[in-house]
């Protein structure tokens, strides 16, 4: 068997015998036995019924004609019985060579696809737009933000309400736009080399896709505001695909996690996983019907790439849509100003994750560990790749007032090492120990940095804070309760805080600049604390933290 990952195509070639979509042999009479429904070679992938599941459409490899300005990897569409199979952007063919990830918006009415010219490989690949008329004939196809070079990404993705889209780039991002184009957000930026696939939840409050940034290609889930990253899977291999089921309690899957890429379904908080089909042959690329009754896929178990629909097992219960209330309202920022706060005491996992005592911004640890000493934990990063991520929500996209305490334990420093960064506002000790706040000017076209004025103590713990006072236009750095800088902020707020992700340990934007230390007690406000209360929090404080 040989494993190819390609950007946001796996693709697995193998030989395989009979299939059963269980673990054990059924009769051909079964209800669960798999139909097909195209008879062709060609390889097929992204397959996405039409909303009101009487169509799918679906990609399908051509013969390299890149050099005869001819299509490489078209569009198409087949009824939902297997008939009617025909190209779908067949007047767009010369225009766009390459026609990948078509789906549909929830009313049926338009096609997002990922598309590229005739001399176009995955970096040049955008988002367009086309018109679908009741026939089911594809019109009017156009970039959707209009303009030279790749404007949005690929791998587009429509909200249940129609409002938004998620799509991916090559830098590796999970970003959100409104249905225009407009309005970029990022949510997501992958310490690793793949970021692919987002399906967005029925029920509108999360994002899954696939990653690498753990290691190992696995389905994570992120909420729409960026908060609540949470890693869904865990078994060496390849998971890919994520699909949610239409009452959002599954989510259908593809992993060759057995040796062979074959149909998986995992509860949407990541536990009971259940395999839907056996491991003699390949099958990929799976798809909800809308009504949740069947799964359409790509399997090879008859010799070629070919599409077959399977009923959905029982067992799973799946409804047509999610049920109302499901969850619990969006809780409000902790009182106090206090939006983010970890302290890594109690942990059930010392490896994964650490919870966001205040809201909703959990700590995902990639690298970076939690180790104990009489009862207390700290965050230990080892000065190499160990790092931890906060995610980007709302909450944390502070241009002020601002103000982050923490304590730290610098083991040892070979240049500028970051402790907390956001980009617009970051924290490092440089080379002599001396602690450091560094914010984007308002315009995002300056540093301002202000230096402490003594190093800190090495392998001892110090208490940092840093304040940025938006209404008092003053920026401020203490050590252990005391004033160590201060000076005057005038421009108005920090810039340059809504893209990148909130990290530990290095440098968000170029992930380098290795802390190497301990951290614990991670507090951010969006407020001012007035020196008094930052002398009180200090106090108060020493006795949380790991005693050396």
């Amino acid at each position: 068997m040989q494993i190819l990952v390609i950007g946001a195509l796996c693709v697995v070639i193998a030989r395989g015998g009979e299939f059963s979509s269980t673990a054990l042999a059924e009769p051909p009479e079964s209800p669960r036995q798999p139909q097909r429904l195209t008879k062709s070679s060609y390889p097929k992938f992204f397959l996405q019924y039409s909303p009101d599941g009487s169509h799918l459409a679906f990609c399908r490899h051509h013969e390299n004609r890149r050099a005869a300005n001819k299509i490489l990897v078209g569009a198409r569409i087949i009824k939902a019985d297997g008939t009617d199979d025909r190209p779908l952007l067949a007047a767009y063919d010369a225009q766009i060579q390459i026609q990948e990830h078509p789906a549909w918006s929830p009313d049926g009415k338009r096609l997002l696809i990922s598309g590229g010219g005739n001399d176009t490989g995955n970096a040049a690949k955008d988002v367009f737009t086309c018109e679908i008329n009741e026939d089911f004939r594809a019109s009017e196809l156009r970039k959707m933000v209009p303009g030279a070079g790749v404007q949005l990404g690929e791998e587009p993705a429509w909200s249940r309400d129609g409002s938004q889209i998620a799509f991916v780039t090559t830098t590796e991002q999970l970003w959100v736009a409104d249905a225009d184009g407009k309005n970029k957000e990022m949510l997501v930026q992958v310490s690793g080399q793949y970021c692919h696939q987002p399906a967005w939840s029925p029920d509108g409050r999360w994002i899954a896709f696939a990653s690498d940034r753990d290691g190992d290609i696995e389905l994570y889930k992120v909420r729409r505001d960026g908060t609540e990253l949470t890693r869904l899977t865990t078994e060496p291999g390849i998971d890919c695909r994520p699909r949610w089921s239409p009452d959002a309690q599954w989510i259908l899957f593809s992993s060759n996690r057995d040796g062979m890429m074959g149909l998986f379904v995992v509860r949407a908080d990541g536990s009971d996983v259940r395999r839907l089909t056996a491991g003699g042959s390949f099958d990929d690329h799976g798809a909800w019907s809308p009504d949740g009754r069947s799964i359409a896929f790509i399997s090879m178990r008859d010799g070629g790439y070919d599409i077959y629909r399977m009923t959905t097992p029982a067992e799973l219960a799946v409804a047509s849509a999610p049920p109302k209330n499901s969850e619990k309202p969006a809780e409000k920022s902790a009182p106090g100003g206090l939006v983010a706060h970890y302290d890594f005491d109690n942990a059930v996992d010392t490896e994964r994750a650490v919870a966001d005592r205040a809201g909703r911004n959990p700590m995902q640890l990639a690298g970076a560990n939690i180790v104990t000493k009489k009862g207390r934990g700290a965050l230990h990063f080892d000065g190499q790749k160990a790092h931890a991520v906060c995610g980007n929500g709302d909450s944390l996209r502070l241009a002020g007032p601002l103000t982050i305490s923490f304590w730290v334990w610098p083991q040892a420093v070979g240049g500028n090492g970051y402790l907390i960064s956001k980009h617009g506002w970051n924290i490092y000790l440089g080379g002599d120990f001396i602690p450091r706040f560094e914010t984007r000017t308002a315009a995002d076209r300056d540093w301002d940095t202000l230096a402490g004025k003594a190093a800190l103590p090495k392998q001892k713990w110090s208490y940092v804070t840093a304040v940025f006072d938006k209404e008092a236009k003053k920026i401020s750095l203490y050590v252990d309760g005391e004033l160590s800088a201060a000076r005057e902020r005038t421009d108005g707020g920090i810039g340059a805080v809504n893209v990148y992700p909130l990290e530990l340990g290095h440098y968000v934007a170029s992930k380098t600049q290795q802390f190497q230390g301990r951290l614990d007690e991670i507090r951010i406000y969006n407020r001012a604390l007035p020196a008094q209360g930052i002398q009180a929090e200090f106090r108060r404080q020493k006795a949380l933290v790991v005693d050396e």
